[in-house]
C-alpha cells in the first residue's frame, strides 16, 4: 500500500512539473471526457440492441476513445506553438486535399445519401472538424504573417481560402459550411479587419451561398445533384418552423432520405420527453427510459439523455463548463504576446463552444437539426480526436504564456 502511494505521488509531482497549462482547462477536459465515459455507456441501450452489440463492448470502445484522444491531447500539448506556426498553412492545404478527395467515388463514404467521409477499407474518417481546425490554423498564420491593409491581399490571403473551405464543407455538411463561415467571420472582426472588407464578405458570401444553391436547383432532377445538402437543410428548417411543409420539402430527396429526415424528426421528439422527464434532479444514472428509443442518444442527441438522466441542474453544469471554457480561452488570448497564438486560442475555443451550444440548442429544440456533436462528450470517432487535438492546441500555448512570464520573473529577480 505504502508503494502505492509513493507511486501515486510520484506521478504527481510528475505533473504539476511537466503539466504546465491553464489548469482550468485541463480540469474542464478530463471532467469532459470522464462524464462522456459514462453518459455513452448508458445511452448506448438502443445501438447495443440495434447491432447486437453486448454495452460492455461499446463501454470499452469509449474508454479506449477516450485514452486515445488524451494521447493525441499530449501529443499536440507536448508540441511546441512554434510547431504550428510553421506548419499552419502546409496543414491547410492538406486539408483541402483531404476535402476534394471526396469528389471522387470510389474514396467517398456516403451514408443516406449524404457524404460521411473518406473511406480507408471497410472503415470512414470523418473529416469535416480536421479541416474546420486546420483552417483557424491558416486564419491564424496569415494574420501574424501578413498586414491586411488592402482589399486584394485580404481576398487573396484570407477570403478565398475561407470561402474555399466553406464551399467543400457544402458537398457533405451545409450547417458545417454556415456555421464554419460565421466563425470566420466573428475572429476576422476580433483581428479588427476593416469593416468595409467585412461588409464586402457577407455580399460575397451570400452571392456565392446563391450561385451554389443554383446548382443545386439546376442539377437536383439528375442522379448525382451538386450540393445535395440543399435538400436535407431544406426539409429540417421546414419541419422545424412548419412541421405541415415538409411532404413539399422532401420532395426531392429519395427514400432513404426521407426515412433519415423522419427518423431525425422522431429523435428530436423523443428528446423534447427526455428533458421533460428529467426534470430538475433527474431520473438517476442507468434509469433513462427514452435510451430504448432514442437511437442517437449517445452522439446528437447525448445532451437531451444527460438532463433525463442527470437533471437540468447537471445540463445547465455542462453548458456552463463549455462557456467557462470560452472565457479562459479569451483570457489566455489576451495574454498571448503573438497574434498567431492569440487568433488560434480565441478562435478554438469559440469553435468548440460555438459548437457545444449549437448542439444544446438542437436538443432542447430552439434550432433545427444540424447533426453536430457535443465536443469530448458525444460518442467517439474522428470529432472526439479533433476536438482532443484542438484542446492540446491550448494548452500548448497557455504553457508558453506561463514559461515566458516565469522567464521574466527570474530574469528580474537576477537583476
Amino acid at each position: 500500500m505504502n508503494v502505492l502511494k509513493t507511486y501515486i505521488e510520484k506521478v504527481g509531482d510528475w505533473a504539476n512539473k511537466r503539466l504546465g497549462g491553464d489548469k482550468i482547462v485541463w480540469t474542464i477536459v478530463f471532467i469532459l471526457s470522464m462524464f462522456s465515459i459514462a453518459a455513452v455507456y448508458s445511452a448506448s441501450s438502443y445501438i447495443a440492441m440495434d447491432t447486437n452489440t453486448s454495452k460492455i463492448v461499446i463501454f470499452l470502445e469509449q474508454f479506449g476513445m477516450a485514452v486515445l484522444g488524451w494521447c493525441v491531447l499530449l501529443v499536440a500539448y507536448f508540441l511546441p506553438p512554434k510547431f504550428y506556426r510553421k506548419y499552419a498553412i502546409l496543414i491547410y492545404f492538406i486539408s483541402i486535399a483531404v476535402l476534394l478527395m471526396l469528389f471522387i467515388p470510389p474514396l467517398r463514404a456516403e451514408y443516406n445519401g449524404a457524404v460521411r467521409g473518406i473511406k480507408i477499407g471497410s472503415a470512414s474518417i470523418q473529416v469535416f472538424d480536421a479541416a474546420k481546425v486546420a483552417l483557424l490554423l491558416y486564419i491564424a498564420r496569415v494574420m501574424e504573417r501578413y498586414e491586411i491593409k488592402d482589399f486584394k491581399t485580404y481576398l487573396i490571403r484570407l477570403l478565398i481560402p475561407i470561402g474555399l473551405t466553406c464551399v467543400l464543407l457544402l458537398t457533405g455538411s451545409f450547417s458545417s459550411a454556415l456555421f464554419m463561415g460565421a466563425i470566420c467571420l466573428v475572429i476576422l472582426w476580433i483581428n479588427k479587419i476593416n469593416w468595409k472588407y467585412l461588409l464586402a464578405t457577407l455580399a460575397i458570401g451570400a452571392g456565392v451561398f446563391l450561385a451554389c444553391l443554383g446548382l443545386y436547383e439546376a442539377t437536383k432532377g439528375s442522379e448525382n445533384p451538386m450540393f445535395r445538402r440543399f435538400a436535407t437543410a431544406e426539409s429540417r428548417i421546414s419541419n422545424f418552423f412548419s412541421p405541415a411543409s415538409s411532404d413539399e420539402a422532401t420532395a426531392n430527396l429519395t427514400d432513404s432520405q426521407k426515412q433519415r429526415i423522419k427518423d431525425e424528426e422522431r429523435q428530436s421528439e423523443n428528446a423534447k420527453i427526455a428533458i421533460h422527464e428529467g426534470g430538475l434532479i433527474g431520473k438517476g444514472p442507468g434509469k433513462s427510459t427514452q435510451r430504448y428509443t432514442l437511437s442517437m442518444a449517445f452522439s446528437d442527441f447525448i445532451y437531451a439523455f444527460i438532463i433525463e438522466e442527470y437533471g437540468s441542474i447537471v445540463g445547465i453544469l455542462v453548458m456552463f463548463m463549455y462557456i467557462w471554457l470560452f472565457a479562459r480561452c479569451a483570457r489566455i488570448a489576451y495574454n498571448c504576446k503573438t497574434t498567431f497564438a492569440s487568433t488560434i486560442v480565441f478562435g478554438l475555443g469559440l469553435l468548440i463552444t460555438a459548437q457545444a451550444m449549437m448542439h444544446i440548442y438542437v436538443n432542447i429544440r430552439m434550432f433545427p437539426i444540424t447533426g453536430h456533436t457535443l465536443p469530448l462528450v458525444s460518442h467517439g470517432g474522428m470529432a472526439y480526436i479533433v476536438f482532443s487535438g484542438a484542446f492540446g492546441i491550448i494548452l500548448s500555448i497557455s504553457r508558453s504564456i506561463q514559461e515566458i512570464d516565469i522567464n521574466k520573473v527570474d530574469n528580474e529577480g537576477d537583476n
